[in-house]
C-alpha cells in the first residue's frame, strides 16, 4: 500500500481534540509536535481489541486511539472481549482476518498474545498494544503509564495514611497481568514494614463482588482498628468495598486505588467515605500514543516509535483533588459526579500540589 508523505492538519486536530478532552495542556508524553504527521488512505482500517471495557480508563484509551486514527483519515472497528482472554484472542484473529491495516490491542498478556501479534506483523499489519507491561512479539510498542510506579505511589499513600501498621485487605483480580504487577509492587514495599499484614481478597471486575466481600469482612471484624486499610487494584473494583465501609460507618479504615476514574472523585469527596487517594493518569494519551505508533509506521517512520512510552500520572488526595480531578476531567467533573466544587473547597483546604510524574529514560 502506498502512503502519501505529507503533513496533515487533521492529525494536529487529533492532538487538539485529545487536549480538549483532557481540558489541560498536553503533557510532554503526547506533546503536539510529537504527534504523527501523515494522511492515511481513506481505506486504512484499524482494529482495536480490548480485553474488557468496564471503566473510564478502558473507554478513554479507546476514545483517544479512535480520535487520532479518524483524524488521520482512517476508520476504526472496536471489539470487547468482556474480560475473557480466550475471547480476546478470537477477536484479534477475527480482526486480522477482516483485512485491517493496523491493530491496537488493549490489556493483555504479552506471552499469550505474542504468537498472534507476530503473525499480524508477518502479514503486514501494523501492531501496537497498551497496558501489557511488556511489548509482545511483532508489536511496534506497548504504551501506558508506568504501572509499577503507579502502584508504588498508591501503596505509599495507603501505608502513610494507616501509620505503616495494621491489617490491609488487598482486592485484585487474579490472572489480570496489570493487576498482578500492581499487587507484586505492594508486596515488595510491605516487606520493609513488618507491622503491616496483607490479607488477599481475590475478587471480580466491577464493584458488586467487592461490596459483598467487604460487608462480610466488616461483620467478621467489628472492632474499630481491626482493619487498617483496603488496597484496591483499581477504582471501580474497590468502589464496592469502599461503599460497604461507608455504610458501616467505619471511616477509620483507609482506602486507596489507581485510575482517577470519576467514581474515584465521588469516593474521595463522598460523605462518610473512607477513600483517601487515587493515582490518576493521562488515559486519553495512552490511546493516542498507541494510534500514533501505527500512523507513524504507516508513513515509514517506525524508527521514531519508542518501544515502551509512558504518559504522565499524579496522585489525587482530598487536599489537591480539585486540581487533580480537573487535570483529568476538566471543570465538568463536578456536574458529572454530582458534587459541588465549592463544597469541596470549603471542606478541604486545597493546599497540596499536583505533581505530574513520568519516568525519565536515557535517550
Amino acid at each position: 500500500m502506498e502512503f502519501r508523505q505529507r503533513r496533515l492538519a487533521a492529525v494536529s486536530g487529533a492532538a487538539l481534540l485529545i487536549a480538549g478532552l483532557m481540558a489541560s495542556a498536553a503533557p510532554a508524553a503526547i506533546a503536539q509536535e510529537d504527534m504523527a504527521a501523515c494522511q492515511l488512505p481513506d481505506d486504512f482500517k484499524v482494529g482495536i481489541a480490548i480485553r474488557e471495557m468496564v471503566n473510564d480508563v478502558d473507554r478513554d484509551i479507546v476514545n483517544g486511539a479512535t480520535a487520532a486514527i479518524e483524524a488521520a483519515g482512517g476508520t476504526v472497528t472496536v471489539t470487547d472481549a468482556g474480560g475473557d482472554a480466550r475471547k480476546q484472542n478470537e477477536n484479534v484473529e477475527n480482526l486480522m482476518n477482516s483485512g485491517v491495516d493496523g491493530l491496537f490491542v488493549v490489556l493483555g498478556d504479552a506471552q499469550q498474545l505474542s504468537p498472534l501479534t507476530q503473525k499480524a506483523a508477518d502479514d503486514g499489519i501494523l501492531v501496537s498494544t497498551a497496558l501489557f507491561g511488556a511489548t509482545p512479539d511483532g508489536a511496534l510498542t506497548d504504551v501506558g503509564w508506568d504501572d509499577p510506579l503507579a502502584s508504588s505511589m498508591m501503596t505509599r499513600a495507603l501505608l502513610s495514611s494507616i501509620g505503616y501498621q495494621g491489617d490491609v485487605y488487598v482486592f485484585w483480580v487474579p490472572g489480570a497481568p496489570i493487576l498482578e504487577t500492581r499487587k507484586r509492587v505492594l508486596e515488595a514495599i510491605v516487606q520493609d514494614y513488618p507491622q503491616v499484614n496483607l490479607i488477599e481478597v481475590p475478587t471480580e471486575h466491577g464493584a458488586a463482588k467487592s461490596l459483598s466481600q467487604m460487608t462480610d469482612l466488616l461483620n467478621a471484624n467489628p472492632e474499630p482498628g481491626s482493619i487498617a486499610g483496603v488496597w484496591g487494584a483499581y477504582d471501580l473494583l474497590v468502589s464496592g468495598a469502599n461503599e460497604a465501609i461507608r455504610r458501616a460507618g467505619r471511616d477509620e479504615i483507609k482506602v486507596t486505588s489507581i485510575d482517577g476514574d470519576q467514581v474515584a472523585f465521588q469516593m474521595l469527596y463522598g460523605e462518610g467515605s473512607p477513600f483517601v487517594a487515587t493515582v490518576v493518569g493521562d488515559v486519553l494519551g495512552i490511546g493516542s500514543l498507541g494510534a500514533d505508533a501505527i500512523i507513524k509506521a504507516a508513513c515509514g517512520r517506525a524508527s521514531e516509535v519508542p518501544i515502551s512510552p509512558y504518559t504522565e500520572m499524579w496522585t489525587a488526595t482530598r487536599n489537591n483533588g480539585v486540581a487533580a480531578g480537573e487535570a483529568r476531567w476538566g471543570e465538568g467533573l463536578w456536574d458529572a459526579i454530582g458534587i459541588a466544587k465549592a463544597d469541596v473547597e470549603a471542606m478541604y483546604e486545597q493546599n497540596q500540589d499536583v505533581v505530574r510524574v513520568i519516568p525519565v529514560l536515557p535517550q
